[in-house]
């Protein structure tokens, strides 16, 4: 038995792996969880061969789980070796049963994350978009800021926090007879969707995600309503696309996609407002837009639909000191990415994945 698999007892607590995904997701959704912290976004994430672990705080007396964090370790002789939660997305970190001693629980987590980081030669430990966490050795970076729009008032009080121009963009869209918002319904929206996705990170200089990771998040969380693409669809065709994963009282915006030509029929920001518009009718308190650098185009976009701008606290532990992070804004990126675009759509659909399972973000 490895040091990642041996449990770390105290008098209250002993730290080991859950292997029940039922068990698992009722608590991380009992609790509040992030949707990124459901065993299908793990499943999703292993499908590209990351190991991970779905380490828990169990109670010594009752035996039940009294704080939870899925990790994984992404590595390649590219991009480095580092353990992450989550992968491939912005929320995550350690969800606690509000009976436990919270600080007990997650400092006992947060020490084995530690041990794993040595035993696997990982260059940092990143805890994105955690709560703030004085453990020792943990700091906290703030790189991103997301919107997040208060919906437990309804659908009326969300459309009046929109501004005016947005307002107008969105009832323009909505009276254009060229235009249908369409909610997916099967596999075949999926691809259609997916096809758009690899068109938009093609557009973008970015390696696309592999059509099974979208199939993985689909067939485990579609049908019990944890998933809803919708579509927006242009004399027939798709010009914007977007996925929301929803898990207890929170909707997590994912997936944005669009054809660039179409832009101006502000597709987009009627599709968000069908997001807003449902999260509240569906009884949602919160929807949250996904992670955004602020002052950019797209943080300008979200900031009108209104919401409260909120950083994300990124947890890092760094065993062998401070390293630089991944920033895909970074100057030294940005050749790599001219010439991605130059790349046939065929060939960037198939290295895609493999480069973007390297990345972790």
């Amino acid at each position: 038995m490895t040091m990642l698999d041996a449990p770390q007892a105290t008098e209250r607590y002993t730290v080991g792996t859950c292997t029940d995904s039922d068990e698992w997701n009722q608590f991380v959704e009992h609790n509040d969880g992030p949707a990124y912290n459901h065993w299908a976004w793990s499943d999703a994430v292993a499908s590209y061969g990351h190991p991970r672990w779905h380490l828990v705080a169990r109670d010594n007396e009752t035996d039940e789980i009294a704080a939870a964090l899925p990790i994984y370790h992404v590595e390649s002789r590219l991009f480095g070796s580092k353990l992450l939660s989550p992968a491939f997305a912005e929320r995550g970190g350690i969800v606690i049963d509000e009976t436990a001693q919270a600080e007990t629980a997650k400092r006992l987590i947060l020490e084995q994350t530690k041990r794993m980081a040595a035993e696997l030669d990982a260059e940092y430990v990143s805890l994105r978009g955690a709560q703030a966490t004085d453990a020792a050795d943990f700091s906290v970076k703030n790189r991103y800021v997301t919107f997040q729009v208060s919906t437990d008032q309804g659908s009326d009080a969300v459309w009046d926090d929109i501004r005016d121009s947005r307002q107008r963009q969105i009832r323009q869209a909505d009276d254009n007879d060229a235009l249908q918002f369409k909610v997916a319904d099967s596999l075949a929206d999926l691809e259609t969707y997916y096809q758009l996705y690899l068109e938009t990170m093609h557009r973008h200089g970015s390696p696309a995600h592999s059509f099974e990771f979208f199939r993985t998040l689909w067939d485990q969380l579609h049908e019990p309503g944890h998933l809803r693409l919708s579509l927006i669809l242009h004399e027939g065709s798709p010009i914007n696309g977007m996925i929301d994963l929803s898990l207890g009282s929170t909707v997590y915006q994912w997936g944005v996609v669009n054809e660039y030509e179409h832009r101006d029929l502000n597709g987009g920001s009627l599709l968000l407002w069908k997001s807003l518009e449902r999260a509240a009718e569906d009884g949602f308190d919160t929807y949250e837009f996904g992670r955004t650098r602020e002052g950019s185009g797209v943080y300008l976009f979200k900031k009108s639909f209104g919401g409260t701008k909120t950083w994300y606290d990124d947890v890092h532990y760094f065993p062998n000191g401070e390293v630089a992070l991944p920033d895909p804004e970074a100057e030294k990126y940005e050749r790599a990415k001219e010439i991605w675009k130059r790349l046939p759509l065929s060939v960037t659909r198939i290295v895609g994945p493999q480069v973007r399972k390297q990345l972790g973000i």
